[in-house]
């Protein structure tokens, strides 16, 4: 694309990694009315992966989509059926979207278990590969930290500066999640969390 002068403006580019978990039960606690409402938006994972992957890469008119990747962990039909359908029909819609999918495990306790791991190493391995220059991490999980700090330090070896952005739901005086520690803080509002809403129920039948 050529730039005032002659030149040639190549954008940066952005990957975008969902906690899709996380990105959930944030968007619940910050959003969801109390008492439950039946039917709320806030009460399952009703966001648009791509059209909010588009906003957050948006904020800046330097820069352009790359890839978008997404990382949940996935209850067993024993667990919760309810759950379960819902997410394999939701990774199913994403990958046939050509977004990257990785389908971690709910355990007993009702933990996720690989997700905040594969997002680290997978973040880690693509500054290597020197794959983006923006990484935009939608999550509050605080724990991918250390991942960020040392993605720096590679960046910098590599002579390359690298910006990292922590994506997260923000409601004033409700919720303030704050950021992950290394990146820049991208509080997330209602009102653009709303205008990415996915109208799709991918939920199976209710038990």
């Amino acid at each position: 694309m050529p730039a005032p002068g002659g030149c040639f403006f190549v954008p940066k580019r952005c990957i975008v990694f969902y906690d899709g978990q996380n990105l959930f039960h944030c968007a619940k606690d910050a959003w969801a009315p109390y008492p439950p409402v039946q039917g709320s938006r806030y009460g399952w994972p009703s966001y648009d992966v791509e059209a909010l992957a588009d906003a957050m890469v948006a904020r800046a008119q330097d820069r352009s989509l790359a890839e978008i990747r997404f990382y949940t962990g996935v209850p067993t039909p024993h667990q919760h059926k309810h759950w379960h359908d819902f997410w394999t029909n939701k990774l199913r819609f994403l990958e046939n979207k050509k977004v990257y999918v990785y389908k971690g495990r709910i355990n007993s306790g009702g933990q996720e278990k690989g997700v905040d791991v594969s997002i680290a190493i997978d973040l880690i391995r693509l500054t290597y590969e020197k794959a983006y220059e923006v990484a935009i991490l939608i999550s509050g999980d605080h724990d991918l930290g250390p991942a960020v700090k040392l993605a720096k330090e590679i960046a910098s070896g590599q002579n390359r500066q690298l910006a990292f952005e922590g994506v997260c739901p923000w409601e004033p005086g409700k919720y303030e999640q704050r950021g992950i520690p290394g990146t820049e803080w991208v509080r997330l509002s209602k009102q653009t969390y709303d205008a990415c809403h996915d109208p799709k129920d991918y939920r199976g039948p209710k038990p």
